[in-house]
């Protein structure tokens, strides 16, 4: 049996540069971390002549085909496993709709196990994400981005660059300054919205914009802030760099018209009005997980504030070493 464990992220800035529509003709840039929340599959090679996959729901069928699961499907035929296969996921937190890159994060974790299934435990993290993008962007057909697969893939505080057909994931360390991710970290607060959505309506809407045209200034001035966020770091200017949440969110919200909404915009200036220096919705965008950057002095004031409004506060951590696998 093959064990994969695989972590979820949190994108900062640049979403929707990591779109085909953009960077085909414009360099996009995110700035991105994966964060100590996990999905878990394992994969076992049985001897029951079926396919069997149990998520939030349970297949099992005689005939790859048959498999609702469009990523595990379209997996599995890449790799040409017809049967005699059982694959179990498990989430450390809610797959649907949380904004923190879940759907990727199962397709990383599943293409990590096949790969280490018919080559071994070590994993090329490149080919890993290059063929969870092939998987869900080109076959699957979701109008999704490249920032989520290697985010998960890679793991760590990563500066991610797309340029036509290439993708460079960049460690932050690698810029010789190590602590100040750490620095960030300390000043994160992140609270549910309470409402999930569907990624791809959103997203669908957000591409639509992209080749009419009609926000692509908007995606240009949002890399251009990534940019400037990452300049901040490199000066040590962590307050700097979550201040730009906010001019970041403010772009973001005029991607598509459903990214946010008057509960969202109430929730967002509760925050901030609460000590937050700035913010922003996490993944597409209408629902799922607001951030929160809060100085160490406001953050009491504001945890309390945010909960007693029913916002519930996600504890997380950074996490600094992407899609793991093991053979048990």
């Amino acid at each position: 049996m093959i064990v994969t464990k695989t972590p979820l992220r949190i994108s900062f800035f640049g979403g929707g540069s990591d779109i085909p529509e953009y960077y085909n003709q414009n360099e996009g840039m995110v700035i991105s971390t994966s964060i100590d929340k996990y999905i878990n599959l394992a994969v076992n090679r049985g001897q029951l002549p079926h396919i069997r996959v149990v998520y939030s729901e349970a297949e099992t069928v005689s005939d790859v085909n048959e498999i609702k699961h469009d990523r595990v499907r379209e997996l599995l035929k890449h790799f040409k496993i017809n049967s005699h296969i059982e694959i179990c996921s498990f989430s450390d937190v809610s797959t649907k709709g949380t904004g923190l890159g879940s759907s990727s994060t199962f397709t990383v974790g599943l293409a990590a196990a096949l790969m280490s299934d018919q080559t071994g435990l070590k994993l090329n993290k490149k080919a890993i994400a290059e063929l969870a993008c092939l998987i869900e962007i080109d076959k699957c057909k979701e109008p999704i981005g490249k920032q989520d697969q290697y985010a998960a893939a890679y793991g760590g505080f990563n500066i991610i660059k797309f340029s036509g057909n290439s993708v460079e994931c960049i460690p932050f360390s690698s810029y010789g300054s190590v602590m100040m991710p750490a620095n960030i970290e300390k000043n994160l607060l992140c609270f549910g919205t309470n409402i999930t959505r569907k990624t791809s309506d959103i997203l669908t809407k957000q591409v639509d914009n992209l080749k009419k045209g009609d926000t692509i200034e908007l995606t240009v001035k949002m890399v251009d802030i990534a940019e400037y966020a990452l300049k901040r770091l490199l000066k040590h200017d962590v307050d700097g760099f979550g201040s730009l949440l906010n001019d970041t969110w403010n772009l973001k919200k005029q991607l598509a018209p459903n990214i946010s909404n008057p509960y969202i915009d109430e929730m967002y200036e509760l925050g901030i009005k609460s000590g937050a220096l700035g913010g922003k919705l996490l993944g597409a965008g209408g629902g799922g997980y607001m951030l929160f950057y809060v100085p160490k002095a406001a953050q009491n004031t504001v945890i309390e504030i945010m909960t007693n409004a029913h916002y519930p506060l996600f504890n997380f951590q950074f996490d600094h070493e992407g899609t793991k696998a093991l053979k048990i």
